[in-house]
């Protein structure tokens, strides 16, 4: 992993952006993905590699004051699966309205799954049932 020089604070990383953390008290590679309420932004993490299992791919809620590092030369690489099913936790999908990747939502949230749009990094409700394409996905170092 290549990382830049010095940590920054979540508040100061934009959504979508990869980032070094520890989680779970080893050091993971994960996409840093906001939240706009009402009110406040909520700040989160999605952990990419390594993961155990796709299918318990969840969202970490992080303070905007947490410190972080960004990482540069990662990006995702994306292949066609299959059509016409619907998407799991840790899917990523294609629909009208770009490329979601489906993880658990915070139990805080009260709702069960939340979709992160790829192209942005901000989270989204209720996008699988507009799922085209069930996608592969890896992350790839450039």
């Amino acid at each position: 992993m290549r990382t830049t020089l010095h940590n920054r604070n979540a508040i100061d990383i934009a959504a979508g952006s990869f980032v070094a953390a520890t989680i779970a008290g080893r050091r993971t590679l994960c996409l840093k993905v906001d939240r706009v309420g009402k009110e406040h932004t909520n700040h989160y993490l999605v952990p990419l590699d390594p993961v155990d299992d796709r299918r318990s791919l969840a969202l970490v809620y992080i303070d905007p004051e947490d410190e972080m590092t960004a990482v540069d030369g990662i990006s995702f690489a994306f292949a066609d699966e299959v059509s016409g099913f619907v998407p799991e936790v840790g899917d990523a999908f294609s629909c009208a309205a770009g490329v979601f990747l489906k993880v658990i939502d915070d139990p805080q949230s009260q709702r069960m799954h939340a979709y992160v749009d790829i192209a942005t990094g901000m989270l989204r409700a209720r996008m699988d049932r507009h799922a085209e394409r069930i996608l592969s996905w890896s992350v790839s170092r450039i």
